[in-house]
C-alpha cells in the first residue's frame, strides 16, 4: 500500500509530529507533488493531507482529478471543513473531544495520538529546596491558569520555595503574563523541540491548564438552569468549558520525560489519567493545591506517577503500536465503497429533538401541577 503525505506547512507543529510519527510505515512518502507534479498521486492508494487551508485546496484538486484515490484528512480544527468534507473519505484526529465533534460529518474517523517524538527517559525524583513547575502549550491555555491554579501556585508559594517555567511560541504570541502567578520566578521559554529536554525536563511537576474561562461564573449558572425544581439546579454544580481541539498531547509530553503531571479535567484527561496513580486531576483551586502539595512532598508519589505514566504511554500512545492500528484502519477503508456527499448536520440545528425535549419538560410541569392540585382537595 502506497501512501502519500501532503502539507504546504512542514514547520508547523502538527505537521512535524504527525510526519514523525507516520515517517516509520512503509511505504510513505512526503510531499510527492512537489517533486514529481499533481500526476505522481495516480501511483498511489491513500493521500493524506494536513488542514491548513492550502492543503485543504490540494485535496479537493487531488479527489477531482483522481476520484478512485483514497483521502484522508488529518487534524480537522472546526466546522469550516464543512465544504472539504465531499472529498475526504476519512478523518484522523487526535482525541476524544475530537472525534465526538466530527462525527456530525459522517465520515469514518480514526483516533492518532500524536506528539513530539522524544527519547523516553526515567528520571529520579529526590527532595529538593526549589520546586520546579512548569506548563507547555500555548499562551491560551497558559493564561487559563487564573485563577484556581494561579491561586493555588501564589497560595504554596507562602510556604514552599517554588519557581514556575512556561515553554510556549513566545515569537509568535508575545510574552503571556496573564495568568502566571505574581509573587514566584516565572521562567518564559521560547517553544522549540530541543527546549523540552534542554529546560522542561528539569522540572518537578508538569500542569494542564485546560479549562477556558467562563465570565460570572455563578450567574452564569442560575440563568443556564432548565428545570430547577426537576433537576435540583445548584450552585454546587460543575459547569466547565473546554476547547473542541482539547487532546492528550501535552500529558504525554511531560509522561515521555518521567515528570508527573497534575491536569484539569477534559475528557482526554480523564480518558487516560488515573487519579494518583499515573498522574493526578484537579479542577478547583483547593483541588490544585492539596493535589500540588502532595507532590512537592512527596518524592515517592512524583516517582510512582512518572513510573506508571511510562506504562501508559507503551500502552496507548507508542508510535509503533499506533501504526500498526492505522495500517489495519486504512486496509479496511480502502477496502469500502466511498461516499463523499453524505453527513450530518451541524450540531444545535436538530430543531425536532429540541421540540420534543421542551415537550416532555412541559408535561411533566403540568403533571407536578395536576398532583399538587389533586393533593390539595
Amino acid at each position: 500500500m502506497k501512501i502519500a503525505f501532503f502539507s504546504n506547512y512542514l514547520n508547523a507543529p502538527c505537521t512535524m509530529f504527525y510526519w514523525e510519527a507516520f515517517s516509520s510505515i512503509d511505504g510513505i512518502d512526503l510531499n510527492p507533488s512537489k517533486t514529481q507534479s499533481i500526476n505522481c498521486y495516480n501511483n498511489y492508494d491513500i493521500a493524506l493531507f494536513m488542514t491548513y487551508p492550502d492543503d485543504l485546496k490540494e485535496m479537493r484538486n487531488v479527489k477531482k482529478k483522481y476520484p478512485k484515490i483514497t483521502t484522508g484528512l488529518i487534524d480537522p480544527r472546526g466546522s469550516h471543513i464543512k465544504a472539504y468534507i465531499p472529498y475526504a473519505d476519512f478523518l484522523i484526529v487526535d482525541s476524544l473531544e475530537m472525534k465526538d465533534f466530527f462525527s456530525n460529518f459522517k465520515r469514518p474517523i480514526f483516533q492518532y495520538y500524536e506528539y513530539p517524538k522524544l527519547e523516553r527517559k526515567v528520571k529520579n525524583h529526590f527532595f529538593k529546596k526549589k520546586t520546579i513547575i512548569a506548563y507547555h502549550g500555548n499562551s491560551v491555555h497558559l493564561a487559563s491558569m487564573y485563577p484556581n491554579i494561579t491561586h493555588a501556585i501564589e497560595t504554596l508559594s507562602e510556604k514552599y520555595d517554588i519557581e514556575f517555567w512556561a515553554m510556549y511560541n513566545i515569537k509568535q504570541q508575545g510574552k503571556c503574563k496573564l495568568g502566571t502567578p505574581n509573587n514566584i520566578p516565572v521562567k518564559h521559554i521560547q517553544w522549540h523541540q530541543d527546549n523540552y529536554y534542554k529546560y522542561l525536563a528539569k522540572a518537578d511537576i508538569g500542569i494542564v491548564p485546560n479549562m477556558m474561562p467562563i465570565k460570572k461564573i455563578n450567574k452564569f449558572k442560575m440563568k443556564a438552569c432548565v428545570y430547577k425544581s426537576y433537576f435540583n439546579d445548584s450552585l454546587d454544580d460543575y459547569l466547565i468549558r473546554f476547547k473542541m481541539p482539547s487532546n492528550p498531547g501535552r500529558l504525554i509530553v511531560f509522561g515521555m520525560m518521567g515528570i508527573p503531571v497534575v491536569t484539569d479535567f477534559y475528557p482526554s484527561a480523564l480518558q487516560f489519567i488515573k487519579d494518583e496513580q499515573n498522574g493526578m486531576l484537579a479542577y478547583s483551586m483547593g483541588g490544585w493545591h492539596t493535589a500540588l502539595e502532595k507532590l512537592i512532598l512527596s518524592p515517592a508519589l512524583r516517582q510512582k506517577l512518572s513510573l506508571n505514566m511510562f506504562k501508559t504511554i507503551d500502552q496507548y500512545f507508542d508510535f509503533d503500536k499506533q501504526n500498526l492500528k492505522f495500517l489495519s484502519f486504512l486496509e479496511n477503508i480502502v477496502k469500502q465503497e466511498k461516499s463523499n456527499n453524505d453527513y450530518l448536520r451541524e450540531p444545535g440545528e436538530d430543531i425536532s429533538s429540541n421540540y420534543h425535549f421542551w415537550k416532555a419538560m412541559i408535561i411533566q410541569k403540568l403533571h407536578k401541577v395536576k398532583n399538587k392540585f389533586l393533593q390539595g382537595n
